[in-house]
């Protein structure tokens, strides 16, 4: 019995069909199918009965299913303790942030951490919501800070923050003296924001329509020191993930209104990826941010 057989059965398993569980794995179709006879073979048992339609799981194959997860996840977990141990002269941990949130990262944050792993090495790099997403499922990121939602078939959440939704503006802006700004005083105002690849964006639509309007777009950029600079200049409003009293010079950071309009945050990995020491460690940093 391989490795590679009891992944073949639990992706049949759950995409309910060979050919789906053949174009997610890139092999073949009769590949998978053969594979799986092995399998049968070898246990003495019928997995699946077959139509020119369908597979359809057999009493056997939903007892199994659990045993052959739990031995993947060993195996997963056996590897990654292997390469902990060779790569942990060397050891590179990529962090994966969505626009927005980097002000939630200071210096603070990792201080501790990068005290008790002298040789760790951090990559810190901004994606759009959907980029994010992507690097997070094709690894080129070992820890996502994600806006939700997120596909929980494709990445494990490990923690979630809300934070209120706060406007950026200008210290000079008409409605700078206010505690608090409702959405609906904005309707003519020119917004600052990160684009539509950006899942903020969408709901920022969705809150104004609301209202009656449309969102002005003034410009839409990844470079949040660019947003900082236009709203310091009184050239639009954009908005602030994070505490409300933060410090920004010429801004002004202020609340919605309506105290039930939320960013939604989650510490995220690749589903069924093996934490090491180090992942695991910089994770519970991360949820007390």
């Amino acid at each position: 019995m391989e490795i590679k057989q009891l992944e073949y059965f639990v992706e049949s398993m759950r995409s309910n069909s060979f050919t789906r569980a053949a174009d997610t794995l890139y092999i073949t179709q009769q590949g998978i199918s053969k594979s799986i006879k092995r399998l049968e073979d070898e246990l003495g048992v019928p997995l699946f009965t077959r139509s020119a339609s369908a597979i359809v799981p057999t009493q056997f194959a939903e007892v199994f299913l659990p045993h052959a997860m739990e031995i993947i996840g060993g195996y997963k977990s056996g590897i990654g303790a292997i390469d902990e141990i060779r790569n942990q002269r060397s050891l590179e941990l990529r962090i994966g942030i969505s626009p927005g949130l980097v002000n939630l990262l200071t210096s603070g944050t990792l201080t501790e951490f990068m005290s008790d792993n002298p040789t760790t090495i951090f990559s810190l790099s901004e994606f759009s919501d959907d980029a994010l997403d992507k690097a997070i499922e094709n690894d080129l990121v070992d820890i996502g800070l994600c806006i939700l939602p997120v596909d929980e078939s494709k990445m494990t959440i490990h923690h979630i923050r809300q934070e209120p939704t706060c406007y950026m503006v200008s210290e000079q802006h008409r409605l700078a003296g206010r505690e608090s700004i409702s959405l609906s005083e904005l309707k003519d105002e020119l917004f600052m924001g990160f684009g539509t690849r950006n899942k903020g964006h969408v709901v920022l639509e969705e809150k104004c329509r609301e209202f009656g309007f449309k969102p002005k777009m003034g410009i839409q950029t990844q470079d949040i020191h660019m947003i900082e600079d236009l709203c310091r200049a009184n050239m639009g409003i954009s908005f602030f993930v994070g505490k409300s009293n933060t410090v920004i010079p010429g801004i002004r950071i202020i609340p919605d209104a309506s105290g039930d309009w939320y960013y939604k945050m989650a510490i995220t990995t690749k589903k069924g990826r093996p934490l090491s020491n180090e992942i695991k460690g910089l994770i519970a940093i991360l949820k007390g941010i």
